[in-house]
């Protein structure tokens, strides 16, 4: 059985109007009940705005409680009632540190008070990371194609979401359409400050992990602004393609990109009929396509579920001029 997944991993920034520890014009926000020991704000013009708070210092290798606002651009908080729920889930909350090698997908709760939506995760290294929030305001129609933004110059241009992956641009970036699709505010959170290395510029499409082998095959060159179809397949210990992807978030496969800079993320997820119970099972191929907006290496995660577990596997995409 062969899925199609369209990826769109398109580069666009985020204003960020404050960052952890300080800097930026003071913004009032939503009362909350979770210290400020770790917190920033994310605003992009006309779209909802988000900080974060960490209810003690994020510490390497402890769990922390993180406190999600979302607040809607009329500046209401978004509670359950105004989220719509996608892949099992109203919030998906994906974080990665600055060097995108600790990568954690998990789904916000709602909180004790209105807009508030809470999520545990535990940081690897002492690095800056981003938080990211998936989700889709209530009562609105999906679409079927994955849509991505450019930066703020090109206005609307270059849309394109995989029921799943909305880039914004910096502040003043149209938005017309914007209701119609997924929003992913992110902010900036501070464990520590080390840099962590560069994402290298060399192109890695196979990765071994828990003993299976998750490759990805590009049907062409990765180049800017251009369509590449790309499949990827998940092989055992002795090779075989697996046929027995278990459902994982309502989905055969996630996969999630970042720009080098980690200021653009890609959520996307297999296209087709989608399993419709625990029961059912995915592959041995998950095609998908990649347009990427701007040359450079991009961090892939892949998660798939085998046997109970969720693999997560990285890969690096250099994308040409």
């Amino acid at each position: 059985m062969k899925q199609t997944v369209k990826l769109t991993a398109g580069i666009c920034a985020l204003a960020l109007l404050a960052s952890c520890g300080g800097g930026g014009e003071d913004k009032a926000e939503p009362k909350s009940d979770v210290s400020a020991a770790a917190s920033s704000i994310s605003e992009t013009k006309g779209q909802p705005t988000m900080s974060v708070a960490a209810a003690a210092t994020p510490v390497p290798g402890q769990a922390v409680r993180l406190t999600l606002i979302l607040t809607g651009a009329d500046g209401k908080p978004l509670g359950p009632d105004d989220i719509a729920t996608q892949h099992e889930h109203k919030v998906h909350v994906m974080i990665v540190d600055s060097a995108l090698e600790n990568y954690t997908h998990v789904h916000g709760e709602p909180g004790a008070q209105p807009g508030q939506w809470t999520v545990s995760f535990t940081p690897k290294y002492p690095r800056q990371y981003r938080v990211w929030a998936d989700f889709k305001p209530a009562g609105k129609e999906q679409d079927g194609h994955a849509h991505d933004h450019g930066k703020s110059d090109h206005g609307d241009e270059g849309h394109s979401h995989d029921k799943a992956g909305h880039d914004h641009g910096e502040g003043s970036h149209g938005h017309e359409d914007s209701d119609a699709h997924n929003l992913t505010p992110s902010v900036t959170l501070n464990v520590g400050a080390e840099k962590g290395p560069e994402v290298a510029a060399t192109q890695t499409l196979s990765t071994k992990v828990d003993g299976y082998t998750l490759t990805l095959s590009l049907g062409g060159a990765l180049t800017a602004d251009a369509h590449t179809p790309a499949t990827l397949t998940v092989a055992d210990g002795t090779g075989a393609p697996l046929a027995s992807l278990e459902p994982l978030m309502g989905a055969y496969a996630h996969l999630v990109g970042f720009s080098a800079d980690g200021t653009t993320m890609v959520h996307g997820h297999p296209e087709g009929a989608e399993p419709k119970d625990a029961r059912a099972r995915g592959g041995p191929a998950l095609a998908f396509e990649l347009h990427p907006s701007v040359a450079g290496p991009h961090r892939v995660f892949v998660q798939v579920k085998i046997g109970g577990k969720v693999i997560t596997a990285p890969f690096t995409l250099v994308v040409a001029d």
